[in-house]
């Protein structure tokens, strides 16, 4: 159970355009490919992912991967009045974060709908301890640059908005499971 689960390369190239874009840029600068290469996100992490094994590009991907590898992995059917989607979720990050003297649950949530329409959101999420719901801080549009986005523990104006309860329930059964073995090593 030790070997990370293989990712398919529709979850990698969304990673890597999304959550992981910011550690790419950062991997790939010593390559000093120009802008034009690295301006679109998902052009970029297709082209990332697609590369020879043993390059540069291929190297630095990789190691930007590394969470989405480890990512834990569940799956929820939503109804609404269209019907059902059956939704597979990846959070490649949970846990504690302290930022500006706040501390609270932050998380990475990758959705993808299992019908193979690849249906896909991203998102950075937070859970302070006055919140009630997972807030979103950051969601990703379809090309892969942030639509909404602010820090983590910020003031939060205006309208929380929140992932769906069928996904906020997931995300706080993995993060009951994470402070589990913290429980039992006390």
């Amino acid at each position: 159970m030790n070997a990370p689960a293989p990712r398919t390369d529709a979850e990698q190239i969304w990673y890597l355009a999304t959550l992981g874009r910011e550690r790419l840029l950062r991997a790939l600068a010593p390559l000093g490919l120009p802008a034009a290469v690295t301006h679109d996100p998902l052009s970029l992490a297709a082209r990332v992912v697609s590369a020879t094994p043993g390059n540069g590009m291929h190297r630095a991907g990789q190691s930007v991967l590394r969470p989405l590898f480890a990512a834990k992995t569940f799956s929820v059917t939503v109804t609404s009045d269209d019907g059902a989607v059956d939704f597979t979720g990846l959070v490649p990050a949970l846990g504690q974060r302290t930022a500006g003297g706040a501390t609270g649950l932050y998380a990475e949530l990758l959705l993808f709908s299992r019908d193979g329409l690849e249906n896909k959101a991203a998102f950075r999420l937070s859970l302070m301890p006055t919140d009630k719901k997972w807030i979103i801080d950051t969601e990703f549009q379809p090309s892969g640059h942030p639509g909404v986005q602010q820090p983590f523990a910020s003031a939060r104006l205006g309208r929380k908005r929140t992932v769906l309860a069928a996904f906020a329930a997931e995300l706080d059964r993995l993060a009951a499971q994470a402070e589990q073995p913290d429980k039992d090593a006390t």
